[in-house]
């Protein structure tokens, strides 16, 4: 059996080049509104040199975004040997890894951190990113000598108290109860969590926020066809050793961007085939092609709505 790529129907878009070898250049998010002193910025209470690792497009655009609101200025980077690379020519306080990534993964990353820099008070915070709420996969992460994990997608208050838990010893809140995956029969949730796509861009508002939702969404674009591909083939050879990364990948492109239900659908088929009970070899593969297509029709929709007078394909 043979399935084909699925590209959707819009245009290619146009980016620039970042600094981090990203093609999407997104604008830095004004500080937080209540922040007339500059002293009350997370930044100037708490300076660190941050280095963020993660092989997903959006999320790094969305670890830039976040990190840029609380004034951090953030390295980032796409595996974790360029974490280990980075962290050789200068010195961080605070290492972001995503858990799941190629070419070295984030365990992998944070053991050979401690292997270079064995001496605890010299070497940086290692924080875990990672997509899995189980109690069992958090527990590898600090097994693997990292400080901290935050589940994603994680709000700005989720990292600022992590912040403040590893640099000041402070207890800023409770960290919040993942949201497990809805029950079997549960009514469908929404396609496009817009408050959360909210959420995840504090300090962005106006023109600006209409920007940044467009080229994160190109940027999910990019990131989908990327991945795509090696979905098919797990597909077509019925390799569930293959078909959970590239789940998994997928599940963390959607989740960036709010995109609910398909990400749901996604980690549902996840927990399946790392458990040996996925099935659904011929059905899958369709069934995600149609949410896709109807989240980026609900996308486009949402941009048509707050800017009634542009095209809804239109690419800034």
């Amino acid at each position: 059996m043979v399935f084909s790529v699925f590209h959707p129907m819009q245009e290619e878009p146009t980016t620039n080049a970042s600094p981090e070898r990203d093609p999407v250049n997104l604008p830095v998010p004004a500080p937080p509104r209540h922040t007339a002193d500059s002293q009350s910025l997370l930044a100037a209470r708490v300076p660190l040199r941050i280095l963020a690792a993660d092989d997903v497009r959006i999320n790094r655009e969305l670890l830039r975004q976040l990190t840029a609101y609380f004034g951090y200025t953030t390295e980032i980077v796409a595996n974790g040997a360029e974490v280990i690379e980075a962290m050789v020519q200068r010195p961080f306080d605070l290492v972001l890894l995503d858990v799941q990534m190629p070419v070295l993964d984030g365990l992998e990353a944070a053991r050979e951190i401690i292997r270079l820099q064995p001496d605890p008070r010299r070497r940086p915070k290692i924080v875990a990113l990672t997509a899995s709420s189980e109690a069992v996969d958090q527990a590898a992460c600090i097994a693997a000598g990292m400080d901290d994990c935050l589940a994603k997608p994680f709000s700005p208050r989720a990292f600022e108290a992590c912040v403040i838990r590893l640099f000041t010893g402070a207890q800023a809140m409770p960290k919040p109860a993942p949201s497990p995956l809805p029950p079997p029969g549960a009514v469908p949730p929404a396609l496009i969590d817009f408050k959360h796509l909210e959420a995840a861009l504090p300090g962005v508002s106006g023109a600006q926020l209409i920007t940044i939702q467009r080229r994160m969404h190109d940027a999910l674009v990019k990131d989908f066809e990327s991945i795509w591909p090696r979905f098919v083939e797990a597909i077509a050879h019925q390799d569930p050793d293959r078909l959970a990364p590239a789940l998994h990948a997928l599940k963390g492109c959607f989740s960036a961007l709010g995109w609910k239900r398909i990400a749901n659908r996604c980690a549902e088929a996840l927990l399946r085939a790392r458990t040996g009970q996925f099935t659904e070899w011929t059905t899958l593969p369709a069934e995600l092609q149609q949410l896709y297509a109807a989240s980026t029709e609900e996308m486009m929709r949402h941009f048509a709505a707050i800017a009634p007078t542009e095209s809804p394909r239109h690419r800034p």
